[in-house]
């Protein structure tokens, strides 16, 4: 029974849709990088997980403000709206200054290949 699951596993990682090539998250072996280009990924990539631990945190605190807001006598929609958009603000600029980061080191071909998984590298 192990055997079958190991094998289905297996299966499933190297299963194509036609469009894209099946990796797990954030990796980016696929790209086929250069040793220089791996050693510039791996700083892109770290700086982008600790914006990414900092937004959290601040995307927590700004639940619990919406959620105070939301306890209040009369609520306010302007104060909801600064609250989303200040996490959508953040979100995206955490996001494009990655994308722009990785667009300079790859190459066209790699590029292409990137494009597809675009959305694992979403922040939210």
């Amino acid at each position: 029974m192990k055997i079958l699951l190991i094998f289905l596993l297996a299966l499933s990682l190297y299963a194509s849709d036609g469009k894209k090539e099946h990796h797990l998250s954030k990796d980016l072996s696929y790209l086929e990088l250069t040793s220089e280009q791996k050693e510039i990924a791996k700083g892109i990539l770290k700086q982008f997980r600790v914006d990414i631990k900092a937004f959290r945190e601040f995307k927590e605190k700004m639940e619990d403000e919406k959620e105070a807001l939301v306890m209040r006598e009369v609520l306010n929609e302007d104060d909801l709206q600064k609250i989303n958009q200040a996490i959508s603000q953040k979100s995206s600029i955490i996001e494009s200054h990655f994308l722009l980061q990785m667009y300079n080191l790859l190459t066209p071909e790699q590029r292409q290949k990137f494009a597809h998984n675009l959305e694992e590298w979403e922040v939210e």
